[in-house]
């Protein structure tokens, strides 16, 4: 993995955006789950609350492969190399991680 590649999709405005669109609908789903801790992240989300989203962002950028699906080999990346199918997957995958930074699992913030 090139974590100059990572490092670049992190600070990708278009990354950045795509990532909290699919965190937004996520939340639309994960709003109504019988977690606390995935609930309480879920309204943050919806509330636009500073940093949740750019989490998620930049969890997925170090997701499994991702950095290397970007990277176009001669230092630069393209983001969009990395399918709505793959944001998806990273997402849902991290929605615990990014609720167990926040929130206890009973939905109180950390």
């Amino acid at each position: 993995m090139s974590y100059q590649g990572q490092a670049q999709l992190e600070a990708d405005f278009w990354w950045q955006q795509r990532n909290r669109s699919v965190a937004i609908q996520q939340a639309e789903t994960f709003k109504d789950d019988q977690r606390p801790d995935w609930q309480a992240t879920a309204q943050s989300i919806l509330r636009d609350d500073p940093g949740f989203a750019l989490t998620f962002s930049r969890i997925a950028a170090g997701g499994p492969g991702i950095a290397d699906k970007a990277d176009n080999g001669d230092g630069t990346i393209d983001q969009s190399k990395v399918t709505d199918a793959d944001l998806l997957s990273l997402t849902q995958a991290n929605w615990s991680v990014v609720a167990g930074l926040y929130f206890a699992e009973d939905g109180t913030p950390l």
